[in-house]
């Protein structure tokens, strides 16, 4: 008998944590102590003018970067640096703050096809040295990031910016924030605004906000789940219901579920545990209180331009009146190409692990499904299915390392 049956109650938590992670990728329900100022439902709706002006989020950037560093007192620092707004923005605020501080540039890579070149003249045009992490196989080390993580996630880049900058400092700045309190993610806001109707209630918009999360979970989900996990889509529904059942405009009720969401349960608990993993400082000057405070006192119609699909105004702004020739006008981060990785030698890893799964043994996740999504990704490399199979695959590490105890960090995929 497995270790599964003799954790009881605890395991049985877990598992229903479980149905969350695989479906939003992060849990809703997990009580997190996180230093991002808590914004109130009343502070959004009772706004008034004059909204901060791009003035106002200047000068809080800037004071919550001189006082970090002034507080450091650092020889030098880095910077996770993509060819976007957020990271060049607080590299530019940097540089002209403190013109002779050491900055060491950081991006990430998984092919040639990369704004690292982008991202490399950003750092020479601010006199900052850059390093381009290329990751040529990320899933090599799984079991090692989720040991850090402790959760079933594949997709931890931030775990190589991150290492590669606590070689050359121990203080990392990042552009954190800027997309969930200034409007970045303009590839859903007009989905979700155009399926709306008059007639929307919380239930719709919470379903419609999901569908424009599409890479997070796959068409059959519910058959993703063996039936032991009463797996429904209403109860995810329901973790949103506090977003969307009031009377806010859409897009504020999308940067709310954004924010609380993603970010902080999400993005920063990981970032967190890999800052502390490496003893780094990790600074977000956009998740200052103070700078969250003023982001949500700012109306969605100055953040985002729905006629032009244009997202992060003010920030767009600032960075104009220092140097946006090189900006992308696109989202980008550090993202990879999931055909490209499961052609490479994906298939095969998540293949040898999971043919003869534990999460198919002790009843978690169907085998059907597995089986028919390797046979759906043969015929149509649906990027949404890998995505699903390394989640998969994740999962498998993850319960062998904190449940069954049969694999341990070190081994290597």
């Amino acid at each position: 008998m497995s270790k599964m049956f003799k954790l009881g109650d605890e395991l049985k938590n877990v598992l229903i944590d479980l149905r969350n992670i695989l479906t939003l990728r992060y849990d809703p329900n997990k009580l997190l102590v996180s230093p991002i100022k808590n914004i109130a439902y009343e502070e959004i709706k009772n706004r008034k003018e004059p909204h901060p002006s791009t003035f106002d989020i200047e000068r809080g950037l800037r004071r919550a970067i001189r006082y970090n560093i002034i507080n450091l007192n650092p020889q030098r620092i880095s910077i996770a640096l993509s060819a976007g707004v957020d990271s060049n923005l607080i590299l530019s605020l940097i540089r002209d703050e403190f013109p002779e501080l050491d900055i060491n540039c950081v991006t990430v890579s998984f092919d040639e096809h990369t704004e690292a070149k982008t991202a490399q003249k950003l750092a020479e045009n601010k006199s900052s040295t850059f390093r381009n992490v290329f990751v040529d196989d990320p899933l090599r080390e799984l079991p090692f990031l989720i040991s850090i993580v402790k959760e079933p996630r594949w997709n931890v880049y931030q775990f190589y910016f991150i290492q590669e900058s606590s070689r050359f400092s121990n203080v990392l700045f990042t552009g954190d924030g800027g997309d969930e309190l200034f409007g970045g993610y303009t590839f859903r806001y007009r989905r979700f605004l155009e399926s709306l109707t008059e007639n929307s209630n919380w239930h719709d918009k919470a379903r419609i906000y999901l569908e424009c999360h599409e890479r997070d979970w796959v068409p059959d989900q519910e058959k993703m789940f063996n039936p032991s996990m009463n797996f429904d889509w209403e109860s995810i529904y329901s973790l949103f219901r506090g977003y969307f059942e009031n009377d806010l405009d859409p897009l504020d009720q999308i940067f709310m579920a954004d924010y609380y969401g993603k970010l902080v349960h999400d993005f920063i608990p990981s970032n967190e545990k890999f800052f502390k993993h490496f003893k780094m400082k990790g600074i977000a000057p956009m998740l200052d209180a103070s700078i969250v405070e003023k982001a949500f006192k700012i109306p969605p119609s100055l953040k985002y331009d729905s006629s032009k699909n244009i997202g992060k105004i003010p920030l767009r702004k600032i960075i104009a009146r220092h140097d946006s020739s090189l900006i992308l006008d696109t989202k980008v981060g550090f993202g990879m190409d999931l055909k490209s990785l499961w052609q490479r030698g994906a298939k095969g890893i998540v293949v040898s692990n999971l043919e003869n799964g534990r999460i198919f043994e002790d009843k978690i996740i169907n085998k059907e499904f597995y089986n028919r999504s390797l046979k759906r990704i043969d015929e149509t490399l649906d990027v949404r299915y890998i995505s699903k199979m390394l989640q998969l695959l994740s999962l498998e590490i993850w319960y062998k390392m904190f449940i069954t105890m049969e694999m341990s960090p070190k081994n290597l995929l």
